[in-house]
């Protein structure tokens, strides 16, 4: 619960001790507290490195002057005071919101040791927000809600810049219909925020110990108009600044440091909680997941025969891809995991294959049902050049096999023509759509 602490009621504080000053009715000295306040806590995380990341957050309840409009001020002010007592209510002894508006709330998160996850915090706000409706007299109203998040950085000049950065991620949604939040994530390459190699394995450990991880699907667009529709399905990691940081940054730091296979582990398992989760509304949807030998313990090919036993319908549904890689060089254990999981009715692919082991017969004799090329492919095929008829033929010795050819990193339009007119049976790649947190329409 709430409670006022002055006549004015312009300080709210929860029973965590959690703060809320009301800046908008009262003065403007209230509001440059709140950013000395502020700034005193950024300049604490310049000098100290090893403190835990804290963020400054814009919360606003959308379309308030419709709200204002339709039911006049005394129900709008019924509504704002539900608003501010739920954001209140959950947040910790040291957080510190201020009201800038008649629907906006700005606000300074410290996380403590454990650190803050940015979509956790801001996704169970919205549901805190929005559930249940808000009962107003006789009325119950269910609004939606926006929050723009940006984490104390470096790259930020002052508390100031990183406050309006968070302002205007909110101010970018406009009067959304819609919960919705967004993280500023100020430019800075992967490889400068994750460090060096000793650095970005500490990251991997935080991630998988913590669930710092989430998966992107990136949709597969088939020449044929058949039933199933293909997504890859990658991990990316939370960096410490709420970023996502695309597989291809951390990989082969993952594998020097013996944790490639624990990655591809989570992978599989989230692929697969997806599958039963969407397997009566999509049943034609199939995701592939990379993979590697070290991803198949025993407790992991034990954990997979259970979930086939209770979910027998999935097993066709994951496809799981081996590197061309690991056939030439690792073909004992590589052959041994194909086999085992092909025995549970799983589909598996090969992906990077290079120009030499297109032309070569190795892939003939392994029983796999897709092959994708490598990721530079694309960009130096050219119809001008004998690699084309190399490609082709290995099209035609792949489809005399029922297999599919797949081709990553297309770029450009004339490609996917060029592709279609070769036999391939998928192509993907940011041309064609971005990978993202979900799949649509399934």
């Amino acid at each position: 619960m709430t409670s006022s602490t002055d006549s004015a009621d312009t300080h709210r504080q929860s029973a965590s001790g959690a703060r809320l000053i009301d800046a908008y009715a009262s003065t403007r000295r209230l509001r440059d507290r709140f950013l000395h306040f502020a700034d005193k806590r950024y300049q604490r995380f310049l000098k100290d490195p090893r403190q835990p990341p804290h963020a400054v957050v814009c919360v606003r309840l959308n379309n308030w002057r419709a709200y204002r409009d339709r039911f006049g001020f005394k129900v709008a002010g019924f509504l704002e005071d539900q608003f501010e007592e739920r954001v209140l209510d959950a947040l910790n002894e040291r957080d510190f919101f201020l009201r800038v508006s008649e629907s906006s709330l700005i606000g300074l998160l410290t996380p403590g040791d454990d650190g803050l996850d940015a979509d956790q915090w801001a996704e169970a706000m919205l549901r805190r927000l929005s559930d249940p409706p808000y009962r107003v007299g006789s009325r119950e109203i269910s609004p939606t809600f926006s929050i723009g998040l940006c984490w104390f950085d470096r790259r930020v000049r002052d508390m100031e810049e990183a406050l309006l950065d968070a302002i205007q991620l909110v101010e970018e949604f406009g009067d959304a219909e819609a919960n919705q939040f967004r993280v500023f994530v100020p430019d800075v390459s992967p490889a400068e925020e994750l460090g060096d190699d000793e650095h970005t394995a500490g990251v991997i450990r935080r991630a998988l110990t913590t669930q710092r991880l989430r998966m992107v699907f990136q949709p597969l667009l088939a020449a044929s108009s058949e039933e199933n529709r293909f997504y890859q399905a990658w991990p990316r990691i939370i960096s410490d600044r709420g970023r996502l940081i695309e597989a291809h940054h951390f990989l082969k730091v993952a594998r020097r440091n013996e944790l490639l296979g624990a990655l591809q582990s989570w992978s599989i398992q989230h692929a697969l909680h997806y599958l039963v989760k969407v397997r009566s509304e999509a049943p034609h949807l199939c995701l592939l997941v990379n993979v590697s030998p070290e991803a198949f313990s025993g407790a992991m090919l034990s954990w997979l025969e259970k979930i086939f036993t209770r979910h027998p319908d999935t097993s066709p549904r994951l496809i799981l891809e081996f590197e061309a890689f690991h056939l030439e060089h690792r073909v004992k254990d590589t052959l041994a995991a194909i086999e085992r999981l092909r025995a549970m009715g799983l589909s598996i692919g090969v992906s990077d294959i290079s120009d030499q082991s297109m032309r070569s017969r190795v892939l003939d004799e392994v029983p796999v049902n897709f092959l994708r090329l490598g990721s530079e492919f694309a960009r130096g095929l050219k119809r001008d050049e004998g690699r084309f008829d190399d490609f082709t033929d290995f099209i035609r010795r792949a489809h005399l096999q029922q297999r599919k050819v797949i081709v990553p990193e297309v770029s450009e339009a004339q490609q996917v023509i060029d592709f279609w007119q070769a036999g391939v049976d998928l192509i993907q790649g940011d041309f064609i759509d971005k990978p993202a947190l979900s799949i649509g329409d399934v």
